[in-house]
């Protein structure tokens, strides 16, 4: 399986697997509605079934797909955009490997789906109603696993589903928690937490996102969902204390609770230990140094460009 397919491919974490991909000795062409002038690019758009049939129409073993639409306020407040990108485009995706015969896909999901069950410790095996979703991204997370389940018992297409936890690292998303904190504390402004600040997350680097999405394609994981999550507990109020060590006073305050908002789940991870020998390697405290050196960087790179 040498010919690989990174749908999303230009975006983050999109683009460190192909970089990990590559230097591992795979054939690997990124297609995006945004080109790649590094690598091999197919510009396309999934959400068109033309472009996407077209775009796969070369010879591939697997499809990585990693296209979403994963911002939780993009998500919000363009529903019509969030279901077209994160259900109609895998839909596409699905039914061009199905009539040209591409037997693997690797599909994104999110620990988000774990939002919609009221148990604590979640694995792979816990239900999932979807009728419990109270946001749009859980909601499309949710019904796209069915999909490639559904696809996978009617035409044999194999899948590996990772559910990833919350990714960081340079070139992250700048709305992120994360990345917002840490331009806010570099612009003087105000770092805000919502609700209490207990509400926490388990951050992975997104290198470690890469290597999952790699390790993947063995066939021990054939037809699994498998979590990719990082390695401890990060409130809210921690990943906001973290800034003040790295970069000195800030400002701190509190609003609302979001809506639909991800509060946090402790997630087993031993399902990858024992199928792909992956534990996560970076640590929360040295990828939010590489993060706020990053983000000081292109902070001081623009500002010598103006």
């Amino acid at each position: 399986m040498k010919r690989i397919a990174i749908i999303g491919g230009s975006g983050f974490i999109g683009s460190y697997t192909a970089t990990e991909l590559i230097e591992h000795g795979y054939d690997v062409t990124i297609i995006d509605i945004i080109p790649d002038q590094e690598r091999k690019c197919i510009v396309a758009d999934a959400t068109k079934h033309d472009e996407i049939y077209s775009a796969l129409d070369n010879g591939f073993d697997c499809v990585y797909m990693l296209a979403a639409i994963s911002d939780s306020n993009e998500n919000i407040e363009q529903p019509l955009h969030a279901v077209n990108v994160n259900i109609l485009a895998l839909t596409n995706v699905l039914h061009s490997m199905q009539t040209l015969d591409i037997r693997k896909i690797v599909f994104s999901s999110t620990v988000w789906v774990y939002s919609v069950t009221d148990h604590v410790e979640v694995d792979e095996q816990t239900d999932l109603p979807i009728t419990s979703s109270n946001h749009i991204y859980t909601t499309c997370k949710l019904t796209c696993e069915a999909l490639i389940r559904n696809y996978s018992m009617m035409f044999g297409i194999k899948y590996t589903i990772l559910r990833y936890g919350i990714a960081f690292g340079p070139g992250c998303h700048p709305d992120t928690v994360l990345s917002r904190f840490i331009t806010n504390a570099l612009t003087g402004k105000t770092l805000t937490i919502t609700g209490d600040g207990k509400i926490h997350r388990n951050f992975l680097y997104v290198t470690d996102h890469a290597r999952g999405n790699r390790l993947a394609l063995s066939s021990e994981c054939d037809n699994q969902i498998i979590n990719l999550e990082g390695p401890e507990k990060i409130t809210l109020s921690r990943v906001a204390s973290e800034i003040v060590k790295i970069h000195g006073d800030v400002t701190i305050s509190y609003i609302d609770q979001r809506q639909g908002d991800y509060t946090g789940k402790i997630v087993s991870n031993s399902r990858a230990l024992e199928l792909m020998g992956w534990t996560p390697t970076v640590d929360f405290t040295t990828g939010t140094n590489k993060l706020y050196d990053h983000i000081r960087q292109q902070n001081i790179d623009n500002s010598t460009t103006r």
